[in-house]
This record gives structure tokens, sequence and C-alpha cells, in this order.
């Protein structure tokens, strides 16, 4: 009898509980239109009826009191898609708005995934009414992160938001701006060039940055502080240094002491000939002659390419005769070679034209070093600077009164005739 009590009171027991656990999981009014919201939803986006998915998700984040990841990040693909597929302008809008709207509100919930930036800030930019400023800082932090893997869109998206940002700035906070522009550019420029993006993408970042960086007042200012941060990896860091190098010689700036630091860094950073040949240029520029000339011996010992020897001893003539020094740039033009041979050919002429009236003790043999010039202008090639040459050279009166049909020039150890 207690047996059989025990066992009905362990049956009843088992009921209750069971009663008790099946109330207790009874789901309210407002999640059955939750979960129903969601349902309907998911019917639509099997047809591909996006935009009336997008309707119920909406009703349902009300309805739900908010999402979670999952659900949210359906809604978020749910609305792109509706974006994509809408074809009016104003509705297209619409459902833009609200889509950043729904991102807003995770990232006030925390569960905003920023791997998601520069989807983001693409949208921004073709809202209604744009947030520069937040674009702005999903763009540098997107780019950041993805690096090449960042589309040529979104680069020139993010260079173009970040202009207009600039041209809409007021007075006091146009500097910051001005030297994101100028950090940017150098930067996705790297990026464009790592990437093998079209030359189509740098030219528009050139476009922009050229509207608002137009002389070197503009850049060395700035110029000073970049130096200080430059990338750590060697390829960058001369990839930034001759983006700058690049900048300073379209802006003018190569007679600065700001272009010479960047050779000289660039140099630091990678000794390779072409450096050293920047350098040069530079020396020369600033009419440090003697200099350069140094320069490019040393570069000259630097490679084994016949040519590019060539071109060197070429640049060393016409530093010798920038210089004044025309006997040893005569000298050093007739020496080269190769594919320089007739412009070395032709500055000798220029030299023997050069120093004519200080080259003989008489006026025929003065004269007669523009013949001597003609020729060499003739086997050069240019027969323009030749004719010249000639009509100031001896007329027939000269020879005459000499009474000599030739003359020996001593500076070139040449003789010409009449």
């Amino acid at each position: 009898m207690k047996l059989g009590r025990l066992f009905l009171s362990t049956i009843l027991g088992t009921a209750t509980l069971f009663s008790f656990n099946v109330f207790g999981q009874e789901e309210t009014e407002l999640e059955k239109e939750c979960k129903r919201m969601r349902f309907l939803a998911g019917e639509e986006l099997k047809i591909q009826n996006y935009a009336a998915a997008s309707s119920y998700y909406l009703k349902g984040e009300i309805i739900c009191g908010g999402y979670d990841k999952a659900n949210y990040d359906r809604m978020i693909g749910t609305l792109r898609n509706t974006v994509g597929s809408e074809t009016d302008k104003v509705r297209k809008a619409i459902y833009m708005d609200t889509l950043l709207a729904v991102y807003t509100r995770m990232e006030k919930n925390g569960i905003y995934d920023k791997s998601n930036d520069l989807i983001r800030a693409m949208y921004i930019v073709q809202a209604t009414k744009p947030n520069r400023v937040l674009a702005n800082e999903l763009f540098t932090r997107g780019i950041n992160s993805f690096g090449i893997k960042a589309s040529e869109t979104n680069i020139s998206q993010f260079y173009y938001n970040l202009y207009v940002l600039y041209t809409e700035a007021a007075a006091d906070q146009k500097p910051a701006y001005k030297k994101q522009l100028i950090s940017e550019y150098f930067h996705l420029s790297a990026l464009i060039g790592e990437a093998k993006m079209s030359v189509k993408t740098q030219e528009n970042l050139t476009t922009y940055f050229n509207n608002v960086v137009r002389t070197c007042t503009d850049i060395l200012p700035e110029l000073k502080g970049f130096m200080t941060s430059l990338p750590t990896d060697v390829n960058l860091k001369k990839s930034t240094v001759n983006n700058f190098i690049s900048l300073l010689e379209n802006k003018s700036c190569s007679d600065s002491k700001e272009y010479e630091m960047l050779i000289d860094t660039l140099i630091s950073i990678d000794p390779s000939i072409d450096a050293v040949l920047a350098k040069a240029k530079l020396l020369r520029a600033k009419k440090r002659y003697s200099e350069a000339i140094t320069t490019l011996k040393n570069a000259k010992t630097m490679t084994t390419d016949s040519e590019k020897k060539e071109e060197i001893e070429f640049m060393i003539a016409e530093i010798q005769f920038s210089s004044g020094s025309y006997n040893a740039a005569y000298t050093t033009a007739l020496s080269v070679s190769g594919k320089n041979r007739s412009d070395g050919i032709r500055l000798a002429a220029s030299c023997v034209a050069k120093t004519a009236n200080s080259c003989g003790t008489s006026t025929l043999e003065r004269k007669a070093n523009y013949i001597y010039a003609a020729q060499l202008a003739d086997r050069s090639g240019d027969g323009s600077a030749a004719a010249r040459y000639r009509a100031a050279g001896p007329s027939d009166g000269d020879w005459f009164d000499a009474g000599v049909t030739s003359v020996t020039l001593s500076c070139w150890g040449i003789t010409v005739s009449k």
C-alpha cells in the first residue's frame, strides 16, 4: 500500500513538474510576433524580395526590442541588397539612410564589426546628408586595416571625402585637414603602387592634392614632421622618400634644404647608383659643381653597365661646361660614346665656340675656332648650329689679309682650312 502511494506520488509529481516547465516556456505575444517578423523576412528573402524583407526586419527590430549580432547582420545584408537592387533614386536614398542608422544602432549596442568600416564609409559618402567626419574616420581606420586589399574606389572616395572636408572646413580646422591630405597622399600613393592599381586612380589623387598643395610654401613646413615619422619597413620608407622627392621636384622645390635632406635620406636607406645620381643633380642645381663631379665619379664606380657609365660621363661634361671649365668639358665630351655620342660632340662644339675669343694670338686664329666648332656641330648632326658657327668664322678678306689658307688652333691641336 505504501509502495502504491509512493508510485502515485511520483507520477503526480512528474506531471506537475512537466506542466510547470511547459507553462514556464510559453512565449509571450511579443515574442511570437518578433519571431513571426523574422520568419516573414526569411520567406521574402527566398524570392529575393529584399524591400519587403527589410520592412519585416525593421518591424521586428522594434517588436523584439533590438536584435543580437546574428540577426542584425542578416538585416544589414538584406538592406544592402535592397539598396543594390533599388532603381528609384529617392527610395534608394531612403534605404541607404536606413542602413546607416542600423550601423549606428549596432555600434551603440557594442556589436558593430569594424571589418565593415570601408563598406559603411562608402554608404556614408553616398547618403543624402553625408557625415564626412565619420566617413573620414572609417576610411582611415579601414584602409589602415586592409592596406592593399582596399579597392581603387575605396581609395578614390576616401581622398575625395577628405578633400571636401578640407574645402568646407573652418579656417582653424584647415591646417589639420591639409596635413592629413599631404600625409594620406603619400600613404595612398604607396598602396596604389604596391597593389598595381590603375594610373587613373593615382591621377585622381594628384588632381585633388594639387588643388590644395600648390607651392613650396604649402609643403615645406609640413615636411620635417613627416620625415620624423617615416615607415620602419625599408621598402615602404624608400617609396615614401621617393614620393617626397618627386613632389618637391614637381613643386620646383629642388633648391630647398629639405630636398637635399631627402636625397641624403634616400642614399642612407638605399645607397644605389640612382640615389647618388639624384644627389649629383641636386649639387649641380645648387651650383656646387666640384661636389657634383666628385659624386658622379663615385657613381661611375658603382656600375659595370657601360651605357650607364657613358651617361654619367656625359653628365660630368655638362657640369664642367656649366661651371665654365670649357677645356675640361671639351675633353670629357669627346670621350663620350654610345647613345650620348652625338650630344657629346655637340657639347664639344659649344666649348670651342665659347673659348673662341681667348684661343689664338690673331683675329684670324680666334675666328678660325668657329670653323672647327662648325665641323664638330656637323658631326653631331646639328646643321643649324654649324651654320651659326660658320657665319661667325673668318671671311675671305680675313684669309686674304693674313695671306694663309689654313691655321693651327693651339688650344685644340687642330688645323683648319679656308
